[in-house]
């Protein structure tokens, strides 16, 4: 029998009400360490879905120059929330995951009264729990990919980081070997200073001098306002290789709290990526 939402979904689910404030939802997505709130009325009843995409684009698009605390959650939520009873089958929901583009389901009773939730990290478990020795992460890695380097802007990430349908980035290194890993949290929490939203161009950074103690004389820099991809990365990502069992690799996803994991070679070098968004496809196509 194929495996039922009400086996992998997660009753402890986090939840806003609709008036509350934006930097409320924030700091409760922070508290507990999610990535989406379900929005419910007084009933109970889901109304709309608050993920950390949502409050990125608040932060860098046409919400930007309101502080959160006067953004109400209704103003930049997803109404109508597309959601899976309890009693359908973990295939079922993946499918509507891909459907509809969403990285989570809020889980109902018969009833329509929220119980609990059912992400994208449980379907890849439950990949874990039932296809160990079939595959492996070669079968499933996506060799398109968003990559960055180091030095590239927050306002440039957040523009590549749109084009990738799982919403990571990875940052390389000059051989092309993953030194770091980008996501839409990532982006969601980053301080800007006031300076630099009024800026443009050469403005985006301040001139500096320091003293340079290997020609023990003083010289200037640029001091950016722009925050940068090294100071915003994740540095270090637990890496795969092409052969490795794909039940495994999506064990070390759900161990790690992790959504993507770099392929490399047997040199180091990025070979392309496997993320939750991969697992997906494969518990709704193959079950």
């Amino acid at each position: 029998m194929a495996p039922r939402v009400s086996s992998y979904y997660n009753p402890e689910v986090y939840t806003v009400n609709p008036w509350e404030s934006l930097a409320a939802a924030r700091n409760k997505m922070m508290r507990y360490h999610v990535r989406r709130l379900v929005v419910v009325d007084e009933e109970e009843r889901p109304v709309g879905i608050l993920t950390v995409s949502d409050i990125a684009e608040a932060l860098l698009g046409r919400y930007q120059s309101r502080p959160l605390d006067t953004i109400r959650v209704d103003e930049v939520m997803t109404r109508d929330p597309v959601t899976v009873e309890i009693t359908k089958s973990v295939k079922t929901a993946a499918k509507l995951m891909i459907k509809h583009r969403i990285g989570g389901l809020p889980v109902v009773s018969a009833d329509g009264r929220l119980v609990g939730i059912i992400t994208k990290t449980d379907i890849v478990r439950a990949f874990a729990d039932r296809f160990k020795g079939k595959y492996t992460v070669e079968d499933f890695m996506r060799p398109a990919y968003a990559k960055a380097n180091k030095g590239h802007s927050v306002f440039y990430l957040w523009r590549l980081i749109q084009l990738d349908p799982s919403g990571k980035i990875i940052v390389i290194d000059e051989n092309n070997r993953p030194i770091g890993v980008i996501t839409k949290w990532d982006l969601a929490n980053v301080t800007v200073p006031v300076e630099m939203l009024a800026a443009r161009g050469k403005d985006r950074f301040r001139r500096r001098k320091t003293r340079d103690r290997y020609r023990d004389k003083i010289v200037p820099y640029r001091e950016y306002f722009v925050p940068l991809a090294e100071s915003i990365m994740t540095p270090d990502p637990i890496t795969v290789r092409p052969d490795m069992d794909a039940a495994e690799a999506a064990r070390i996803m759900v161990d790690e709290g992790i959504g993507v994991l770099p392929v490399v070679g047997e040199d180091g070098s990025l070979l392309g990526i496997v993320t939750k968004r991969e697992y997906l496809i494969a518990i709704a196509t193959r079950g």
